[in-house]
């Protein structure tokens, strides 16, 4: 199935393929169980570079999600998408907040004021250790991340798990099963849009983030 997904995708027009690119990148995002992925358009592939930047774009909005612009650099493009109201979730969960707070955020939480203090602080540090928590980690394993502790990883994945590892495991099986859905209906749609659709048919609000 991965042959035929890669061979399918690979024959797409360039407006086609950044369209499912996306929809396969950001699957976990759309179905509502992760707040946040992180993309690099890099001028290495130029059909994803100049297919971002031609449609992607839109095209992100008309799958009701949201966008950011971390760092363009001469030869890429790190994008953030992300779903407002999970991210919001994320950065009003009393500990999530507490800790970004003490390293700069503001009191105030909105998820504009955060996103432009990411993107600054993406720009200052190149890749700030509190992405994590848009992506929607555990605050534990970011910080056991964050500090190089000495705690044995219990899993390696999505991200590295120090803590909860049956809660991680379980996640990490979430995100497998949306991205194989992907994969199949991917094979069998014929529109981006109706990708897209299917994954949130499918499964929002069945899987939550826990």
């Amino acid at each position: 199935m991965y042959l035929a997904f890669y061979e399918k995708l690979n024959s797409l027009p360039e407006k086609e393929y950044i369209e499912n690119f996306l929809v396969y990148n950001t699957a976990t995002v759309i179905a509502g169980v992760k707040p946040a992925s992180i993309l690099n358009f890099s001028e290495d592939n130029k059909s994803l570079y100049s297919g971002w930047k031609k449609h992607g774009r839109d095209f992100v909005k008309e799958i009701d999600l949201e966008y950011v612009e971390l760092r363009e650099a001469d030869s890429s493009i790190i994008v953030l998408v992300y779903r407002k109201d999970i991210i919001g979730k994320c950065i009003t969960n009393e500990k999530n907040k507490e800790f970004l707070v003490k390293i700069g955020y503001p009191e105030e939480v909105s998820v504009e004021s955060y996103i432009e203090n990411l993107k600054t602080r993406y720009m200052l540090y190149h890749c700030p250790h509190e992405l994590g928590i848009f992506l929607g980690i555990p605050i534990e394993d970011v910080k056991d991340f964050m500090e190089c502790t000495n705690k044995k990883c219990l899993l390696c994945g999505y991200w590295k798990v120090y803590n909860n590892y049956y809660t991680a495991e379980k996640t990490f099986k979430q995100y497998d099963i949306i991205k194989e859905h992907t994969i199949h209906s991917f094979v069998k749609s014929s529109s981006a849009i109706e990708l897209a659709e299917s994954i949130k048919k499918e499964f929002s609000p069945k899987l939550c983030i826990s």
